[in-house]
Formats: structure tokens, C-alpha cells, sequence
């Protein structure tokens, strides 16, 4: 019994924050692969489960991780479909001279 009590603790011993990240990250993974933009929607609540984590364990580590990575998430979904410029440049250019 003792055994048990001390796994179930452990379990939830974020308040399961950090099972909801880990869904989410490994969820929003999946649907990116899958060419789904909102993948990236999903990818941003794990970033902000895993940077509620590290500020519950003091790892500024994983705060400041979290954040930037949230910041690449945002910057994945405003660039989504879009075209890089360097092959619009090369699309656009004359090139009958």
C-alpha cells in the first residue's frame, strides 16, 4: 500500500501539468507531421504546460526553453503556407534576355 501511495503522488505531482504538456507536445507533433497547421496551436499549450513546470521546480532552464520554443510555434503558424521569399525571387525574375 505504502508503494502504491508513493506512485500515485508522483504521478500527480505537478497537477498534471506536465501530462498535459507531454500529450499536447507529442500530439501537436503528430498533426504537424500530418501537415496540419494546428499542430502548432497544440504545440503552444505544451510550451506554456512546460513553462508552468518549470516555474513550479524553479528550472529557469526550462522556463526560458519553454518560451523560446513557444515563440518558434507562434512563428510556425503565421508562416504557415507561406512561400520562402528566395524561390518567389527566382519565380518572378526575367530571364528571357
Amino acid at each position: 500500500m505504502c508503494v502504491k501511495l508513493k506512485f500515485d503522488v508522483r504521478l500527480m505531482q505537478y497537477f498534471g501539468i506536465d501530462w498535459l504538456a507531454t500529450v499536447c507536445g507529442l500530439t501537436g507533433i503528430y498533426l504537424i507531421g500530418s501537415k496540419n497547421r494546428y499542430g502548432f496551436l497544440i504545440m503552444m499549450v505544451a510550451s506554456l504546460s512546460w513553462l508552468t513546470v518549470g516555474f513550479l521546480i524553479d528550472s529557469m532552464a526550462l522556463v526560458i526553453g519553454s518560451a523560446v520554443f513557444f515563440g518558434l510555434h507562434v512563428r510556425g503558424w503565421r508562416n504557415w503556407g507561406k512561400q520562402p521569399t528566395e524561390f518567389l525571387e527566382y519565380e518572378t525574375r526575367d530571364i528571357s534576355n
